[in-house]
């Protein structure tokens, strides 16, 4: 390690001598049980670096290590994107919480709005000719809620990606007041609102894209339909 070509300082043999000695640890403690089996569980994870063991053809072809530098050399703008991006969620999601705070609870049992009515059994009938199943009644949160900034976040994510938005904008439009159950159709305003929060983050993160770049060095790049001349 200490001199110039040693092993060590290859990062690539680094990741190499990585997964040896977690399969070599693996290999030794096989069979244990308890809390040391669960660390043993946690130690084969990292087998999951040799999936990054391709990446060393990329020092060996010129152009694909070009085309690597470049991408890694983007990173940077796509972290300012990001950071505009992660801003306007927070702010948004702070407006969700305000507004749908607390109100994404409802009762197992659909005859129930009020969550001092959500207690004692009912009756489910799943099929006409199969008796009904008797179940308890529960009043729940919707998995993808308003209740704090970071599932608010987390669920205009959800939003944006265009992923089960359907589900949530329905959601959202039978929210009514803390404490009490859904309501269908009760904020019809909702779907503009929907649309319009993911217009206008779209609108925000196209406008920093479009944004001019200062190319800099072209007389470095390696290829040719780049080449200044």
């Amino acid at each position: 390690m200490l001199h110039r070509g040693s092993y060590c300082r290859d990062f690539w043999n680094l990741l190499d001598g990585i997964v040896v000695i977690c399969a070599l640890v693996a290999f030794a403690f096989a069979g244990t049980e308890g809390a040391a089996g669960k660390n043993l569980n946690t130690i084969k994870s990292l087998r999951v670096l040799r999936v990054l063991r391709p990446l060393k053809t990329i020092k060996r072809i010129p152009k694909l290590k070009a085309v690597f530098d470049c991408v890694v050399n983007s990173l940077k703008n796509v972290f300012n994107i990001l950071v505009v991006y992660f801003l306007f969620q927070f702010i948004f999601g702070v407006i969700a919480v305000q507004l749908f705070n607390g109100k994404f609870f409802f009762c197992t049992d659909k005859t129930k709005r009020y969550a001092h009515e959500c207690h004692g059994q009912f009756f489910v009938f799943e099929e006409q000719n199969e008796p009904p199943r008797v179940e308890m009644r529960e009043w729940r949160l919707r998995p993808f809620n308003y209740d704090n900034t970071i599932n608010a976040m987390l669920t205009l994510f959800v939003v944006t990606t265009g992923e089960g938005w359907p589900g949530i904008r329905q959601n959202s439009m039978d929210t009514t007041e803390e404490d009490q159950g859904p309501s269908p159709f009760f904020r019809v305003e909702v779907r503009s609102q929907t649309h319009s929060i993911e217009l206008d983050i779209r609108e925000c993160l196209q406008r920093c894209c479009n944004c001019p770049i200062k190319i800099t060095s072209l007389d470095k790049c390696p290829f040719e339909f780049c080449s200044p001349n």
